[in-house]
């Protein structure tokens, strides 16, 4: 079955393929924003047109290059734009007509540009026109708040929440790990455990509601991340910005653009990044470097070729923020009891280093048919000795347990995607097919193996700071000389978005994939501890969405998607091997796009059940011991709005209602669990305006909030309470002020200081930032 699938595969790579066409779009109006038509619009001489009774002109079908844009009428001065398209691009333009000076002026919108994605299409395809929620974190937003790591830029999208300070987040009742985090569209998680994705090169991040599988395969069944990285181009740009703040926080961050020849066809983007301090932990410091750049090269008029490096440096006492244990009480507050700052273990230390590399090549036979390679090599290194609270804090003397632990970790990662687009109109329906094949080869290696003792209790309220662990009669956990895990995935699929009328849109497609996982590890004797026979899983993944617009601004879909992933704890020792988890989700919604694109209200509603869900169940001598409990649903409405309400005034506001719940077990005093980190509400907002001219001239002010519903340390039986994290709602705010290309920005974060779990498992939890302050400026070229 496979050799078949991919032997139709590659031989429809020689075939000719469809390239995904560019197109600009827009609208004319007068300063008092009423539409001008009639004026003449030409594009390089060769395309002409006039606007519109609602002042509009579209320009279709173009290749990717350079433009000049002219727009003359009776009475008004001839003006010329020069525009740079991309391939695929979909460019939306406002322009005003200044009736005094009968000079045309080009007005940025915010968020205009952003309003498609290719996260789950092998092209550009609008937001309106996709039957699944996607969310944008767009850069304007990230500078907003001044963002810096991944995990902070979840407070601004509907329903995902951090549940851990390493990048694992949680989405409609179902966590994620970094597993489910692409970039640039290319699965295969370039960060190891405990290493944050930073966002110094990320010019947007896309948050995909629900499984994502068509394109990527296994994945994070509630939700994916897509980071869309900076990219290089044509003119010189400059970026700069230092930044300091509470916590003895310190930040500098640059890049650049350029080209590299006359004729402009190769040209690069350069960046860094730097951070340190800021942790509120005692004891606990942390520094991060980060080093970017992208390559493009314009071959031809239908080739390019473009390399993306992205390099992480990780110095830190732990690889994840400290979690503070909590008292075996059943009171909501009790968690608190503790210092938020508690530190489980001062001598402990985490050095990782993350190299990634990326290789994107395309080429269009025809304005019909394009073919792409993606390929990426990534290689983490990471070494780390540090001690863990475990157990709950004893009342008797106010200690806790410990374990320490000792490992180094290699772990490479091979992804090559190779796809083919074809464009066909036929009869009233034009098809954007994708068809495609990719393998995902990743290894996780333990050269030093895992070695993990019991330590010496701590006291939460004093703990001893200078201490040197010495194994000697202490209990051993793990004591492995070598472990290595393998895990490859194949797949191939077939993906299809049709265009029926104006009003219609189809986006259906089936994957294959094909899993192997083996485990082998030895003891320091060289006696095999573990070797697992290899595990192969096969799994087809479909999907079918339509989508139905009454009206250009008004999208109405329904969607069926289907997504897989398999187990990665499958040991022997722990019950393992298990069956591949899945799951089957239906989504009704609405979007709109409206203010010519400025604003993007959705609802959702959405039901989506996993099969093969795993739950620890201890057993005497066995701890970790899992099983599969059966089925989980959760169901919920999300909904939002994003954009800019005027030119001053943007807004983004989100709100999440998610009931999660066993449906089927085992043991029947399992059904009806809620289960752990899922909170029932959620809600976001943020807010910017700039002051009008006239008051005073580059002020700009903004604020919002993050409140998350209460959760829970474990899965709550019906009739049985458990230890609860309370509610919370953060405020932050922002104030700013912009001189010609500088910038100087004031962020207060949690301003009335909410003490708050960002999430918890078991009998700890990961406390929140208390307030802070963030002072930046910055300097930018464009």
């Amino acid at each position: 079955m496979i050799k078949i699938i991919f032997t139709v595969l590659f031989s429809l790579f020689s075939l000719q393929v469809a390239f995904c066409q560019a197109v600009i779009r827009g609208s004319i109006e007068d300063e008092l924003g009423r539409p001008l038509p009639g004026i003449n619009i030409s594009l390089n001489a060769d395309r002409r047109g006039t606007t519109d009774a609602a002042g509009k002109f579209i320009f279709e079908n173009l290749a990717p290059g350079e433009y000049m844009l002219i727009a003359t009428g009776v009475g008004y001065q001839a003006t010329k734009q020069g525009i740079v398209l991309r391939d695929g691009q979909h460019l939306s333009l406002r322009l005003v007509l200044n009736i005094s000076s009968s000079t045309l002026t080009e007005v940025v919108i915010r968020g205009q540009a952003q309003r498609q994605t290719g996260s789950l299409t092998r092209g550009p395809v609008l937001l309106k026109d996709i039957p699944q929620q996607v969310q944008l974190v767009e850069r304007e937003l990230i500078n907003d708040q001044q963002l810096f790591q991944l995990n902070d830029a979840f407070k601004n999208v509907a329903g995902f929440t951090s549940t851990d300070f390493y990048g694992s987040f949680s989405s409609r009742g179902y966590t994620s790990g970094i597993g489910g985090i692409t970039t640039n569209g290319i699965k295969g998680s370039p960060y190891p455990e405990g290493q944050l994705p930073l966002l110094g090169n990320v010019e947007r991040v896309e948050v995909i509601r629900g499984p994502s599988a068509i394109l990527y395969g296994q994945g994070g069944m509630g939700g994916n991340v897509n980071l869309v990285t900076k990219q290089p181009k044509r003119e010189s740009t400059l970026n700069a910005s230092a930044a300091g703040g509470s916590f003895d926080l310190y930040r500098m961050q640059a890049d650049v653009t350029s080209s590299l020849t006359r004729s402009k066809n190769l040209y690069f983007l350069f960046g860094g990044g730097f951070q340190d301090g800021g942790s509120f932990t005692d004891g606990f410091d942390r520094r991060s470097i980060q080093a970017y750049g992208s390559l493009k090269w314009d071959i031809a008029p239908k080739t390019s070729w473009q390399i993306n490096a992205n390099y992480i440096h990780d110095d830190a006492s732990n690889n994840y923020q400290p979690r503070v244990p909590i008292y075996n009480s059943l009171k909501p507050d009790s968690i608190f009891l503790a210092p938020h700052t508690f530190n489980p273990g001062y001598n402990s230390f985490y050095k990782g280093n993350n190299l990634q590399l990326q290789s994107v090549m395309e080429h269009a036979f025809s304005e019909r048919v394009s073919v792409g390679v993606l390929a990426a090599f990534n290689q983490s290194r990471t070494v780390r000795e540090q001690y863990t609270a475990a157990g709950y804090i004893r009342t008797a003397d106010q200690t806790v347990m410990r374990s320490y632990t000792y490992q180094k970790i290699n772990s490479p990662g091979t992804t090559v995607n190779l796809y083919t687009n074809v464009k066909q109109k036929i009869w009233v329906m034009t098809h954007q097919l994708s068809v495609g094949a990719d393998a995902v080869l990743n290894k996780n290696k333990y050269p030093e193996g895992i070695r993990q003792y019991a330590a010496d209790p701590i006291n939460v309220y004093d703990p001893v700071k200078n201490e040197v662990f010495d194994s000697v009669g202490k209990q051993v956990y793990t004591n492995s000389q070598m472990e290595r895990f393998t895990y490859n995935t194949l797949g191939a699929y077939i993906q299809d978005h049709i265009e029926i009328g104006r009003q219609w849109k189809v986006l259906a497609g089936l994957r294959y994939n094909n899993y192997f996982r083996r485990y082998l590890a030895v003891d320091p004797e060289r006696v095999t501890l573990y070797n697992e026979r290899p595990e192969r899983t096969e799994n087809f993944s479909p999907r079918l969405g339509v989508v139905y617009q009454p009206l250009a601004v008004l999208s109405v879909y329904a969607d069926y998607n289907q997504g897989f992933s398999p187990h990665y704890s499958n040991y022997s020792e722990n019950g393992g091997p298990f069956d591949p988890e899945t799951s089957k989700q239906l989504e009704l919604g609405f979007k709109g796009d409206f203010l010519q694109g400025r604003l993007l209200p959705f609802v959702s509603l959405y039901q989506s059940t996993r099969r093969n869900v795993l739950q620890v169940v201890p057993r005497p001598g066995l701890p970790r011991w899992q099983e599969a409990i059966g089925a989980v649903r959760s169901r919920g409405i999300e909904a939002g709005v994003s954009g800019s309400v005027t030119q001053a005034l943007f807004i983004n506001v989100n709100y999440t209602f998610n009931k999660t719940r066993i449906t089927e077990a085992v043991k029947p005093e399992d059904i009806g669990q809620r289960f752990a980190n899922t909170p029932e509400h959620t809600a976001n907002a943020w807010l910017r305006y700039v002051l009008p001219p006239s008051l005073v001239k580059g002020l700009y002010v903004g604020g919002g909030f993050q409140h998350v519903g209460r959760r829970f340390f474990s899965n709550q039986k019906v009739g049985r309470t458990v230890a609860e994290m309370p509610a919370y709602t953060i405020f932050d705010a922002m104030i700013g002020y912009r001189y010609e290309n500088y910038r100087l920005q004031v962020n207060g974060n949690n301003l009335f200081d909410k003490r708050y779990a960002m999430s918890g498992i078991a009998n700890s939890y990961t406390p929140g930032m208390p307030r802070n302050i963030l002072v930046g400026i910055s300097y930018e070229i464009r």
